[in-house]
């Protein structure tokens, strides 16, 4: 199965699901799909640079990488281990089976530009230059929820996103990049926003295409927040990801990695 949609307030284009009585159900539903359907779009980069040289992964994330929201977050806004948190699991799995050391340099509430010359954090402006000393394998970017969520204009996202990609893929050519569309959050930080989760997707595909990217869109798997589909994914906010949200991403993520090597 190709991409199969996306989903919409109170439904999802191309594949219909009926709404449910509890979380619990959606969370089986949605692994089933995962496991079952997901079939990567990968590149000739992808392949050789990936499936043969598994020992470093590199994640650029927001709040749904560093674990925010989890019960055992310690909080301090980087990336703290977590049980259930997707970067957590996919670091330690990656680790057991294929002895990969995956470093989280992500951040609560950042945006692309937090990744760029004058970003917030040490660990968000330094990204590229870690992604330089270690030439990973696969950088993962998951970014753009934040964007989303403060109506920033689409044009200002687009500039920085392209820019961290391109300086991402300058300072490491040998590394596939994976772009992540994150979940569609269903919470807004303005009052009246102007612009749609559509465009801002639009500039994540348009970018993978371009610079001959990996795209993994989280929207075919989890509902956005807020939504009845939503109900057990996310935390009472509807913007964050709830234990059961944070698995149905690791499988996501870690079936594309799975499946980008069984060509």
């Amino acid at each position: 199965m190709g991409r199969v949609g996306r989903w919409g307030r109170g439904g999802r284009r191309g594949l219909r699901r009926s709404r449910r009585a509890s979380g619990a159900g959606v969370v089986l539903v949605v692994a089933f799909v995962v496991s079952g359907c997901l079939a990567p779009r990968t590149t000739a980069a992808m392949i050789p640079t990936w499936c043969a040289d598994q020992s470093a992964i590199v994640v650029l994330g927001d709040s749904h990488s560093t674990g925010y929201g989890l019960p055992d977050y310690p909080g301090g806004g980087a990336f703290e281990p977590t049980g259930a948190g997707w970067t957590s699991t996919v670091l330690r799995r990656a680790s057991d089976e294929w002895g990969t050391v995956t470093t989280v340099l992500a951040h609560n509430g950042a945006l692309a530009a937090d990744f760029r010359p004058g970003g917030r954090w040490p660990e968000t402006t330094s990204a590229s230059e870690y992604v330089h000393d270690v030439q990973p394998a696969l950088v993962i970017v998951a970014l753009g929820a934040n964007e989303f969520a403060s109506d920033l204009a689409p044009t200002e996202f687009d500039e920085h996103y392209r820019g961290l990609v391109a300086e991402l893929q300058r300072a490491s050519p040998r590394s596939a990049v994976l772009l992540l569309v994150p979940p569609e959050m269903g919470a807004r930080l303005v009052p009246d926003p102007v612009y749609s989760w559509d465009a801002y997707t639009a500039i994540i595909e348009t970018v993978a295409a371009e610079k001959g990217a990996e795209l993994l869109d989280l929207g075919q798997y989890l509902p956005p927040g807020g939504t009845p589909e939503a109900e057990g994914l996310y935390l009472a906010d509807a913007a964050h990801l709830t234990e059961a949200g944070h698995r149905v991403v690791h499988a996501a993520v870690w079936t594309f990695l799975e499946a980008s090597c069984a060509q």
